[in-house]
């Protein structure tokens, strides 16, 4: 009795195993028919002995509702949710799941949704919902880091500073760079470099004859701009001490690593720590001395602390590394003609004597001169700034003062040309 009783269980159950299986079959025909309900209805009779079907079985049913849920019209979060959770436990049966090309197709069409609803809402400004979105992705497919990246950046925009360090840190952690391989080759219409995103795209262009040269280069690490985002968030969150700890922390594990040693600097600036952003930026210069940026950057620190001689020399001197090197050619203007308004106050003061008129003489001399050493700067700008109108009033005003009529009515007539064309 007690064999045939074995028996019939074991029979009972594999006529079960069947049934579940054939609900699931026609809820996977349901589905690509578009019918979700009928999908939806066929899956819940299926769930209710899931637990006594074989691992196929099983895994069959976690794909077949994961592609219900995300074959809804509008899939809502919760679906893609759902939907994520169906393709975890899919894969916790066993890691050769991985390998099923079903289970394959379906966690690329839930990426492909997910992410195309991601980035709906970031470009509408719903970071968060977009974050959320990202991490969904990343805690489906553990190997795509860049979900990661993408609900940091998503966090920080949205202000959830907290999650943004977690997410920071952790992509810092797992020695994220995104660091990727860029394919190029010259468009011959317009002499430039074009970048794509795989060989096979750029190779298909060099076929078509509308590129040559092709060449290969590796992106730039996205991680010092990690540590940037994130030693700015730990400043907003009050944790400059964690910050600074970090950052001691990697360049003792990195130390020859300038990227570290500049998001060091850039945090002490954002501090208003001075002092000890520009001990770090000589540092930098020692160990880049032909970088215009960082001579820049001393240039405006030491011009916020008041040390304007030195702040000339550092702008000029990224002007000498790099005379098209806008940023300083404007500061330098900017920082001469700040120098006019003491000068003016002091000649408007004077009186009518003899003395007071031989010194107004030599104020305006001393004016002129500074205005003149403006100009040099002032044409650079409007050189690489064409088109903003500012620098060319500012110019003209100042060929004016100096005596350079020609030049002051040429600008003008440009100027009017500019403001009669708009």
């Amino acid at each position: 009795m007690r064999n045939k009783l074995l028996i019939a269980g074991l029979l009972l159950i594999t006529a079960v195993t069947f049934g579940q299986k054939k609900e699931i079959k026609k809820a996977d025909k349901a589905i690509k028919s578009g019918d979700l309900t009928e999908a939806m209805n066929l899956l819940s009779q299926a769930e209710q002995l899931i637990d006594n079907a074989d691992k196929s079985t099983k895994v069959t049913f976690y794909v077949t509702r994961a592609k219900a849920y995300i074959g809804k019209l509008s899939p809502t979060f919760e679906d893609f949710s759902k939907a994520g959770d169906d393709l975890q436990k899919a894969v916790q049966l066993g890691s050769d799941v991985e390998k099923n090309s079903d289970y394959e197709e379906t966690v690329y069409a839930l990426k492909q949704k997910v992410e195309s609803s991601a980035i709906k809402d970031f470009n509408s400004e719903k970071y968060i919902d977009a974050s959320k979105k990202y991490m969904l992705m990343y805690g489906t497919s553990k190997k795509d880091t860049v979900f990661l990246a993408n609900a940091a950046i998503s966090s920080k925009n949205g202000h959830d500073y907290e999650k943004a360090i977690e997410i920071y840190e952790e992509l810092i952690r797992l020695g994220y760079t995104d660091i990727r391989m860029l394919y190029t080759a010259t468009n011959k219409e317009t002499g430039k470099v074009d970048n794509f995103s795989s060989k096979a795209e750029r190779d298909a262009m060099l076929l078509a004859g509308t590129h040559t040269l092709p060449g290969e280069e590796k992106s730039a690490s996205k991680q010092d701009d990690f540590l940037n985002h994130l030693t700015i968030l730990y400043a907003e969150t009050g944790r400059t001490d964690r910050a600074l700890e970090l950052i001691g922390e990697l360049r003792k594990k990195n130390p020859g690593d300038n990227r570290l040693l500049r998001a060091e600097a850039d945090f002490n600036l954002k501090m208003g720590n001075m002092e000890r952003y520009q001990e770090l930026i000589s540092e930098l210069i020692g160990a880049d001395p032909t970088n215009p940026e960082l001579y820049f950057n001393l240039g405006v620190t030491s011009y916020k602390a008041g040390n304007i001689e030195k702040a000339k020399e550092y702008y000029n001197k990224a002007i000498e590394l790099d005379s098209d090197y806008v940023g300083a050619q404007i500061n330098m203007a900017s920082m001469i003609l700040d120098q006019q308004q003491p000068i003016v106050e002091v000649m408007n003061g004077l009186g009518t004597s003899n003395a007071d008129y031989k010194k107004y003489d030599e104020l305006k001399d001393k004016l002129v001169q500074l205005q003149r050493s403006s100009i040099p700067y002032l044409e650079a700008s409007v050189r690489l700034r064409p088109d903003d109108i500012d620098f060319k009033r500012t110019l003209m005003n100042i060929y004016m003062q100096v005596g350079e009529d020609a030049k002051s009515d040429a600008l003008k007539a440009k100027i009017k040309e500019i403001e009669e064309g708009n």
